[in-house]
């Protein structure tokens, strides 16, 4: 569950609960760090870039390694401190993040903090996670298969991707847990030379910071959590969970063009039918369209990638989501393809970025999966009839875990962190990726968290023009102030 640029979307993938996130078992796993050096910046575009090798296996330290790439904005003016960051996914880019930071992170921020962030092991050009390179025929599956050849061409679809990730990448795959990453993280800090680090994390990336907070809490100086995933729920609620907070987001976009006659998609007339009918109409014959040139066919896998991408942005998604669908209704589904390339890293000529191999390297990891297609379907059965839209797409994409050759690594359950520092947690009412329930459970359950409700349609809050949020988050970073409890923004 990356979180897009604000400036334009970048490969994010939504449905991130449909392959499941839990912690590992981190009451029992804190690893001493060997000093891993000071980390040599240069120059990088509007940013500096630098490297650090971190063990390929945290808890073999003398062993193998792999090195991480990483960017820097200096502050302004003399720093507090570090801002660690990150983006989500699991697989999104740090780096990119930083960049991005220069023209979207409020200037209280960036006159502050050095904000710093890194691409996850397994995304980079140092040890990458390779699976398929063609991924088309992955995500042109459909994923609500109505009849058994359906199902057999998902099964196909994921057992292609998965062979071709063990074949390929056998050796890294077993390093690729949340687990290890977290433990990245506090090499990141050591070679910073701080003892201790501010940490915000989007999305997956409060994953990471939940359970940094939970093994590192006296190296943490303050943390916000934003767009939160919750790890004590089971794989089964957390996919129906996202899928019913996608179903209502997709609502949100129909009320709107029911009552504003610019929308561009149906009219004057009943968007939900114009939706249904334009569905039907893919999934029995895919739709054209050209991108960069090139032409290609919308069927409904990349349909439902392209409304989710859109939906991303919330309200500031439905002119582009209204103009995508009228367009494929009307025969051209470009617009609508172009959605879908910036969710699945889709390049010019069919190549993709590495992002969904890191995705799957990651999530199937770290928790358990229904393990066997039958659970799969019944799965999907069972949250279409909650969510109509987005259940059964949301349940079929996690089918690659299913199997993945690897057991996953971490089990559910709750994070507590009671030595944490005060913890910020920020939770949009109808964020469509990260549910506001999963929001309320982690500030309840993290014992030193205060959580501030945003009353958004947005997958994240903070940095997305919304000012009590930003003075909020801001004012805790920088002072320290936590919020009254029952904060809220709208």
């Amino acid at each position: 569950m990356a979180r897009p640029s604000l400036a334009a979307l970048v490969a994010a993938f939504v449905l991130a609960s449909a392959v499941g996130v839990a912690c590992a078992d981190t009451a029992s796993v804190h690893i001493r760090h060997e000093r891993t050096g000071a980390i040599d910046w240069s120059p990088c575009g509007n940013v500096e870039c630098g490297n650090l090798p971190v063990p390929l296996d945290h808890a073999d330290p003398g062993g193998r390694r792999i090195t991480l790439a990483l960017a820097r904005l200096p502050a302004v003016k003399k720093p507090i401190g570090v801002l660690l960051t990150n983006p989500g996914g699991p697989g999104g880019s740090g780096v990119q993040l930083v960049h991005d930071a220069a023209g979207e992170f409020p200037q209280d921020v960036r006159d502050e903090f050095d904000i710093v962030s890194w691409d996850p092991r397994g995304l980079g050009p140092d040890e990458p996670v390779q699976c398929l390179d063609d991924l088309d025929p992955f995500y042109a599956v459909d994923r609500d298969p109505q009849t058994a050849a359906g199902v057999a061409d998902n099964v196909k679809a994921s057992r292609d991707f998965v062979d071709s990730c063990e074949q390929r990448s056998k050796d890294l795959l077993p390093y690729l847990a949340t687990e290890q990453t977290v433990q990245d993280l506090d090499a990141i800090r050591t070679a910073l030379g701080v003892q201790q680090i501010s940490y915000l994390g989007f999305s997956y990336g409060t994953l990471i910071g939940a359970m940094y907070a939970e093994q590192y809490p006296t190296h943490l100086r303050a943390m916000v959590l934003d767009g939160v995933v919750d790890p004590a729920r089971s794989y089964a609620q957390s996919a129906i969970d996202q899928a019913d907070s996608f179903d209502a987001s997709l609502d949100g976009f129909f009320a709107h063009c029911r009552s504003d006659h610019s929308c561009a998609f149906a009219r004057g007339g009943n968007p939900v039918a114009a939706y249904n009918d334009l569905v039907a109409t893919v999934r029995a014959e895919p739709v054209p369209g050209k991108v960069d040139g090139e032409s290609r066919m919308l069927g409904p896998g990349e349909l439902d990638i392209g409304v989710a991408s859109a939906l991303y942005l919330g309200a500031d998604g439905y002119d582009t989501l209204a103009t995508a669908l009228a367009q494929t209704a009307a025969g051209d589904s470009t617009k609508m393809l172009e959605l879908s390339d910036a969710y699945t890293g889709r390049q010019k000529g069919g190549h993709y970025t590495n992002e969904t191999a890191v995705f799957y390297a990651t999530s199937c990891l770290d928790a358990p999966s229904p393990g066997k297609v039958i659970a799969v379907q019944r799965l999907a059965n069972r949250a279409e009839r909650s969510a109509p839209h987005f259940g059964a797409s949301t349940v079929w994409l996690g089918l690659p875990c299913t199997f993945w050759p690897l057991p996953p690594q971490g089990e559910v359950g709750a994070i507590h962190a009671p030595d944490a520092p005060p913890v910020l947690v920020v939770g949009g009412l109808h964020d469509p990726a990260t549910p506001y329930q999963w929001a309320v459970s982690v500030s309840i359950s993290m014992r030193t968290a205060t959580l501030l409700t945003v009353d958004g349609t947005s997958h994240t809050s903070y940095a997305r023009g919304n000012g009590c949020v930003d003075d909020t988050v801001d004012r805790y970073l920088i002072d320290l102030t936590v919020p009254p409890r029952g904060e809220r923004c709208t």
